[in-house]
């Protein structure tokens, strides 16, 4: 017996695809944009070391916040780990926890959850399709931003290797996956006809946290990175500083997740029709 059903993945997918589309690529294009000016912009990085060199021979604290933010990059990648990647990460686990609380509320605010729940489909199978099309979706979305990134790296620096690129795409799709499924979470937690727009107190305190972690000498702060799934896939540190993966932090929100799913599916065999 099948755990999903193929006609409701088609359905899930066909209704949704419009949206991931014009998400996918005009996010995705912004960031071949993005990379595409790099020439541009190599000219006034050599400036800004200049200005630099001076303010580090005077030891200006402006030195020590540029470099937790990633410093001036030396070459493409770098570039758009400091620029284009943070915009993709934000962006992108927006439009993640969106899409995931609204498969959950769309039937109740199109009132069609009486036709779908009365389906000859049980609903631990009927959810556990809605998370399969969530990660096809976001499988899609994530594979056009590198595809449009790649791209754009093959235009500016053709010789170099952008393996880590793809590496840094799988992760970005794993943390994506991780801010849907606890927005599906809460969508089962709340009252129907929630607007989507309040999945973004998801993704948004978690970026905060880790931008706030990486820019700060302080051990306290340095220690909230643990308390958000973007740390793992932080693209300075994965990007440019090649550092330790993160693991402890990949581990703990993967299991934070699995529950979350767990309790989605306890939750949603009782949840009443509208």
């Amino acid at each position: 017996m099948s755990f999903f059903s193929k006609n409701l993945l088609k359905i899930e997918i066909r209704r949704n695809l419009k949206g991931n589309m014009i998400w996918s690529f005009a996010l995705g294009l912004s960031l071949l944009l993005i990379v595409a000016i790099y020439p541009m912009v190599a000219e006034m990085m050599d400036a800004l070391n200049e200005m630099l060199e001076y303010l580090e021979s005077i030891d200006s604290g402006f030195i020590a916040m540029m470099e937790s933010f990633g410093g001036i990059p030396d070459n493409v990648m770098e570039y758009f780990a400091t620029e284009g990647a943070l915009f993709l990460q934000l962006l992108g686990g927006i439009y993640a926890a969106m899409l995931g609380f609204g498969i959950v509320s769309k039937d109740e605010k199109e009132n069609t959850v009486e036709v779908i729940y009365v389906l000859p489909i049980s609903r631990t199978k009927l959810l556990a399709t809605k998370m399969l099309s969530v990660a096809t979706l976001l499988f899609i979305f994530t594979f056009i931003q590198m595809l449009l990134t790649q791209i754009g790296f093959l235009v500016v620096a053709p010789g170099e290797s952008h393996l880590v690129l793809w590496e840094f795409g799988l992760f970005d799709y794993v943390m994506f996956l991780i801010i849907a499924y606890m927005s599906m979470g809460l969508a089962m937690f709340l009252k129907p006809n929630k607007s989507p727009l309040i999945s973004i107190a998801i993704p948004f305190p978690f970026y905060i946290l880790t931008i706030i972690s990486t820019a700060t000498d302080n051990d306290f702060l340095k220690a909230l990175k643990y308390l958000s799934p973007f740390t793992f896939t932080e693209p300075v540190g994965f990007l440019k500083e090649n550092h330790a993966f993160e693991l402890i932090n990949f581990l703990t929100f993967t299991g934070l997740t699995i529950i979350i799913v767990i309790l989605s599916f306890i939750k949603f065999k009782k949840r009443e029709m509208i």
